[in-house]
C-alpha cells in the first residue's frame, strides 16, 4: 500500500521546466513542477548510476504528484480553482498579511456554492425573481476570473507569484560547435525564491532517498548542464485538513448557501426544499487529466464508479 508524503523542493538557482515555446528565440517556463519532472530526474539518476534496470519497477512504485509554489516548506499552496473571482477593479485578497496591506483588494469570491446551488434548485423547479449575476460586494463592480496560486495562513490569505529571471545566451553552430553570429536565445526561468510543496506516494521509504540523490545531485527541469535546476528536496509536514473534514466543511458551507436561494426562490411561490438531499463533494484538477466516458469515447465531464454505480457531475466546469 502507497504512503502519502508531503516534500518540499527549494531551489538553489534558477529553475526552467518547460513551457510552450511563444516564438523562436524565446524559451519559457511552466510556474510548477509538474511530477514528470521529479520522475525524470530519478529516471536519469538510475541510469547514470548503473541501476537502469531498476528504473521501471522503481517509477511504478511512485506516484508523482505535482509540486506548486509557496512561501514556506510548511504551507501547501494550491492553484485558484476556475470558479474564483475577483473584482476587476481591485483586485485581491480583502484579508492579506500585515506587511501586505498595500495589496489589499476588494476580495476573491469562490462561486461554487452559488452556482451549484443555484443550478440544483432549478433543476428542482425553483425560479428565482433576478437572474444570477455575479458583482463586486465592495464596488459593485464587475469579477473576472482569478488565476495562480494562493495560500490561507493564520493572519489572512497570501498570492504567490513566482518570479520569473530571463537569461540571454548564444546559440552553438552544430556544423562548427562553436558559437554562431547573430544567434541568439532567452531563456526564462524562475528565481529560487519561493519553495515548491507538494505530495508523492510511495511504496518504499527507500525511494524517497533515491529520489533526494537524484534531486540534490543531477538537478531538476531542464537545462541542468547550464547551471538551472539545482535544489534540494526535503520531506515536510504542512497542515492539511482530513478528507473528512473537508467533506463536512464543504456540505456545511452548501446549506448556507442553499437556504439563502431556497429562501429567495420561496418569495416567487417556488416550493423547494430548504436543505440539500444528499451529500456533496467536489474533484478539483490539480493537473491536466484525459477523461473518457463509459463508452471511451474522450469527454470533459467527469465520471466516477462508486458503490458500483457511475455517478456523473450534477455541476462542472472547464
Amino acid at each position: 500500500m502507497r504512503s502519502e508524503l508531503f516534500i518540499a523542493l527549494t531551489p538553489k538557482g534558477p529553475l526552467r521546466t518547460g513551457g510552450v515555446k511563444a516564438t523562436g528565440s524565446y524559451l519559457d517556463t511552466l510556474l510548477y513542477l509538474p511530477g514528470s519532472v521529479l520522475r525524470g530526474a530519478l529516471a536519469e539518476w538510475l541510469s547514470q548510476s548503473g541501476q537502469t534496470q531498476q528504473i521501471i519497477p522503481t517509477v511504478r512504485r511512485i506516484r508523482f504528484g505535482t509540486l506548486f509554489p509557496s512561501c514556506s516548506e510548511q504551507v501547501y499552496a494550491l492553484p485558484f480553482p476556475l470558479t474564483a473571482l475577483e473584482c476587476k477593479t481591485k483586485s485581491g485578497f480583502l484579508n492579506v498579511l500585515r506587511r501586505d496591506e498595500r495589496k489589499k483588494g476588494h476580495g476573491v469570491r469562490d462561486t461554487l456554492f452559488l452556482a451549484l446551488t443555484y443550478s440544483e434548485l432549478e433543476r428542482l423547479g425553483a425560479r428565482f425573481p433576478v437572474p444570477m449575476t455575479l458583482r463586486c460586494r465592495q464596488c459593485k463592480g464587475r469579477m473576472d476570473r482569478v488565476s495562480g496560486f494562493y495560500a490561507r495562513l493564520d493572519e489572512g490569505w497570501i498570492k504567490i507569484r513566482p518570479e520569473p529571471v530571463i537569461q540571454t545566451k548564444v546559440a552553438l553552430s552544430r556544423r562548427r560547435r562553436a558559437s554562431q553570429e547573430g544567434m541568439l536565445y532567452r531563456v526564462i526561468a524562475l528565481r529560487p525564491k519561493c519553495v515548491f510543496v507538494g505530495r508523492i506516494w510511495l511504496e518504499e521509504e527507500s525511494d524517497l532517498q533515491t529520489l533526494k540523490g537524484a534531486v540534490e545531485n543531477l538537478g531538476v527541469g531542464a537545462l541542468t548542464t547550464r547551471g538551472f535546476g539545482k535544489a534540494t528536496l526535503t520531506e515536510v509536514e504542512p497542515p492539511f485538513p482530513s478528507l473528512r473534514e473537508r467533506l463536512e466543511r464543504f456540505n456545511r458551507r452548501l446549506k448556507e448557501a442553499w437556504r439563502q436561494l431556497a429562501n429567495l426562490a420561496s418569495q416567487v411561490g417556488s416550493q423547494v426544499p430548504d436543505e440539500p438531499g444528499g451529500t456533496y463533494f467536489s474533484v478539483d484538477l490539480l493537473s491536466p487529466a484525459v477523461l473518457y466516458d463509459g463508452r471511451g469515447l474522450p469527454t470533459l465531464k467527469l465520471e466516477l464508479t462508486l458503490g458500483g454505480q457511475r455517478s456523473e457531475p450534477v455541476f462542472f466546469t472547464t
